[in-house]
This record gives structure tokens, C-alpha cells and sequence, in this order.
């Protein structure tokens, strides 16, 4: 299925943004490094079936492609083994890619994955990865050309501004400098009105009443005791 290159679309470096990612949990100084590569690998396994969507016949494959990853950073560059499904539509020239690659280096291994738009066979996309033995992380730009049945070749960081890539690694906060001066106490607040007081319980059996009806009534029993001592 092969499909002539053209110029590939550009990915804007803001896509940085989009992806967020934890950096290496050292606690080296920060770092941000351009890095530059070329992906070249061919094809060593492939499998592809065809359905028809609303807008067009499309071509659906999952494939193997093995081959060199080169740079002048040794973190991305030994050889290359790579995964890439399409999603792609054969009337418009129009689809996608993604997949996942692995770069065997001198020192371990960096390992990523990627997605991008692929106009008959040009492709443009992102791709992030971390580099394991230097613990650092890969977030580039990429461009290239894709044959499902042949090769895949793509440039990681070409340098322009829409195509760059970047190791980033280390950390800033927490053990990167000083601590700077506490600031001044915050004045106290109001305090707030006193409650009011609740209303006085009634009057129970040992109130002041109780006491003036048994005074009326030993008085009144004395009474009628003297009047039949008569």
C-alpha cells in the first residue's frame, strides 16, 4: 500500500503544553536539552483488514518495524524496534498513526509512544518517552513518512520551531535552594457578642411559693386546735 509523501503538516512546539508529565524523581539540578534524531526501520511483520465508513473505504493495519534510531545524544541513538497501528481512509488520503518505540542505547534503553496525522503517507505527530538509564524524559515534535507495508522514517527535533524535541530531567522546590523568610503574624480577629441569657425556670416544688402555702397552713391547723382545747 504504498503512498506518496508530501510535505508533512506542521505540530506546533504548544502542544508541549498539552502533556503533562512528572519529571525524574531525582534530586538533581534541572535540566532542558534540544536532542535530535532520525527513525529509519522496515517492516517485519504486518496485519491489515478493510471496512467501509461513511466518508470512504478504510485500511486498518497493526505491524512490527525494526531498524536505527541516530543522534548525536546517546540517550537516542543504537537500534530501534517500533509498533505502529493506522487508522487510515483510502479515498480522502487521510487517517491516523500511533504506536510505541524502543531505542537500545549504550547505557539502557529509552522507550516512548507516539500519535500522529498521516496525509497520504506524510506524517505529523508528538511523542514522548523516558530515557531509563539517564533518567530523563523525551517530549518531541516529529515528522516523516509511513508505509505501512515498507518503512517508517521520521526526524525527532529538527530544530525548527515547529519541530523540536527536548530531554528534560532534575527538579526544582523543595531541595533546589533556600528557604525564604517566614512573614509577619496576621492581627487577631473581633471576638464575637456574648450570648443572651436563657429565661429563669418556673418556680418548683422547694420555690418560695411551696414555702408561703405551708406557712398559711400550719398556721391554719393551729387555729382550730385551740378552739377545741376550749
Amino acid at each position: 500500500m504504498h503512498r506518496k509523501p508530501l510535505a508533512a503538516l506542521a505540530v506546533s512546539v504548544t502542544a508541549l503544553a498539552l502533556a503533562g508529565f512528572a519529571l525524574a524523581h531525582d534530586w538533581s539540578p534541572a535540566s532542558v536539552q534540544p536532542v535530535s534524531a532520525a527513525f529509519t526501520a522496515t517492516v517485519t511483520h504486518m496485519k491489515s483488514k478493510t471496512c467501509t465508513g461513511a466518508d470512504g473505504t478504510y485500511t486498518l493495519t497493526k505491524g512490527m518495524y525494526t531498524g536505527t534510531a541516530t543522534s548525536a545524544d546517546p540517550r537516542v541513538n543504537g537500534p530501534l524496534t517500533l509498533r505502529a497501528e493506522t487508522f487510515y481512509n483510502t479515498t480522502s488520503n487521510l487517517g491516523t498513526v500511533d504506536g510505541k518505540f524502543s531505542v537500545h542505547t549504550a547505557h539502557g534503553h529509552t522507550r516512548g509512544a507516539f500519535s500522529a496525522v498521516d496525509t497520504n503517507g506524510s506524517l505529523s505527530g508528538f511523542a514522548r518517552g523516558e530515557a531509563k538509564g539517564a533518567r530523563t524524559h523525551l517530549v518531541a515534535n516529529f515528522s516523516g513518512t509511513f508505509d505501512p507495508a515498507g518503512s517508517f522514517d521520521a526526524q525527532l527535533g529538527s530544530g525548527s520551531s515547529d519541530d523540536t524535541a527536548v530531554f528534560a530531567s532534575g527538579r526544582c522546590g523543595k531541595h533546589g535552594g533556600p528557604s525564604g523568610p517566614s512573614g509577619p503574624s496576621g492581627p487577631s480577629g473581633p471576638s464575637g457578642p456574648s450570648g443572651a441569657s436563657g429565661p429563669s425556670g418556673a418556680t418548683g416544688e422547694q420555690g418560695e411559693h411551696h414555702k408561703h402555702h405551708k406557712h398559711h397552713g400550719h398556721g391554719h391547723g393551729k387555729g382550730h386546735g385551740h378552739k377545741h382545747g376550749h
